[in-house]
Parts: C-alpha cells; structure tokens; sequence
C-alpha cells in the first residue's frame, strides 16, 4: 500500500475491525467496568444507567447507544462476568501441571474467581433476579451457560485423573458452586474474610476424600457412599474427624 492510501473497508482482511468498530467495542466495555463498579459499591437496586454513566464519564447518549435500558446493561455485565470467571480459573490452572494436582486446585482457583469484582456483580444480578421479572426471563441462559462451562471443564479434568461417576461430579459442583456463593455473601454481609477463608478449607479437605472415594469406588453414587480414601495417601479417612 503506499504512503496516504486508505484502506477500503470491504477488503479489510478477515477478523479485523476498523477504528470505529475498535471505538464501540472499547465505550461498551468502559459502560460494562463502570456497571460492575456501582454494583459491586451500592448494589442491584441502587445501579442505574445515571449512576453508570457518571462513573463511566460518558454521556447519557453514548449509554442509550449501546445500553437502551439498564436490563440490557445488566445482560451485558453477566455475559462478561461468566467470560471472566471461566478465563480466571483457567489461566491459573494453566500455571498448574495436568492431574491430581490440578484437579484438587480446582476448588481454590474457582474461589479466587468468585471473589473478584465481576463475579461479585454476577451474585447480585442473581440475587436480583428473584423480584424483578426482565431479569428472571433473560438472565438464566446467562448463567446457565456459565454452569454448563464450569460442569464440562470439571468434568474433563475429573475424567483425566481416573474418575468415571458423572453423576457424583455433578453432584460435586453444585455443591461447591452453591457454597462458595453462599459465603461470598456472607463475606459481603460480615466482612469476616477469615471465616471465609476457614471454610474453604475445609471444603477443600471434603473434596479431598471425595476424590479418594471416586477413584476406590468408580461408583460412589450407587455404592452407598463407602469411606472415602485420601487420594495422597491411600489411607482411610473418617469423615468429620
């Protein structure tokens, strides 16, 4: 191309976008952070396109452009939300070796996760959603996509290590989802990080012996639950000891 010739848009090479495309991409991310920051600072009901688009420091028109209502802001926010936690916990499995060890680090990568900014935005529009209908028609394909993730990627390093009882697995990270976002709220409601903390741990060890139990017993959930094996050592392990 010489020097001063523009591009003609229709032969820009495939997957490239122009500035103004770049622009938009960058102003309805900028909307979506500033969401985040208001609900994580002030909560679902208090969030509104005005407070939004003061933090943001945009005008009320490049708001309405993007985000006509606050519903769709919302929507925006959560489908951003589920990217980060899912791109979260895999970046720091990817720092761990394939196996047991990465499997068994799971649980404290997702915790880590859940504790960021958009995952907490993520728990108030779920709580949300409760009372307002917008939100209860569009927000479940939402997060049942996230879960769907979360259940799939589980699953496959699960499977790496051994274990073939999905329907455990299953059972595993549905427990696990709802506790850790269960003492999110706690955590926001007490400000006691380390009761936090603590449990965590101990979910952590729970998971531990589920995991020795699954591998002695390929079929845990049709065994009746046998004493579970920790799966460093070998050794029975008394749960609740």
């Amino acid at each position: 191309m010489k020097d001063g010739q523009t591009v003609d848009p229709a032969q820009r090479a495939p997957g490239t976008r122009g500035p103004h495309a770049e622009r938009s991409a960058s102003m309805r991310q900028r909307l979506v952070e500033a969401a985040i920051v208001c609900l994580c600072r002030v909560g679902y009901a208090a969030t509104t396109t005005q407070l939004v688009t003061q933090e943001a420091g945009v005008s009320r028109g490049a708001m309405l452009h993007h985000f006509p209502t606050k519903l769709d802001l919302v929507i925006a926010v959560g489908e951003h939300a589920a990217t980060f936690q899912n791109r979260y916990v895999r970046r720091r499995l990817n720092e761990i070796a394939p196996g047991m060890d990465r499997f068994l680090a799971l649980t404290h990568a997702t915790w880590e996760a859940v504790g960021q900014p958009p995952a907490l935005a993520l728990i108030e529009i779920m709580v949300a959603s409760r009372s307002d209908p917008g939100l209860a028609e569009r927000f479940p394909p939402v997060i049942d996509a996230l879960e769907s993730r979360q259940l799939a990627d589980v699953w496959a390093m699960a499977s790496e290590i051994g274990i073939r009882d999905r329907q455990s697995i299953e059972r595993m990270v549905r427990l696990h989802r709802a506790a850790m976002r269960g003492l999110v709220l706690e955590r926001v409601f007490t400000g006691d990080m380390n009761a936090a903390e603590d449990s965590m741990e101990l979910l952590g060890w729970y998971k531990r012996l589920l995991t020795g139990a699954l591998l002695t017993n390929p079929s845990v959930a049709d065994a009746g639950h046998p004493q579970p094996r920790d799966p460093r050592t070998g050794t029975d392990r008394i749960v609740g000891e």
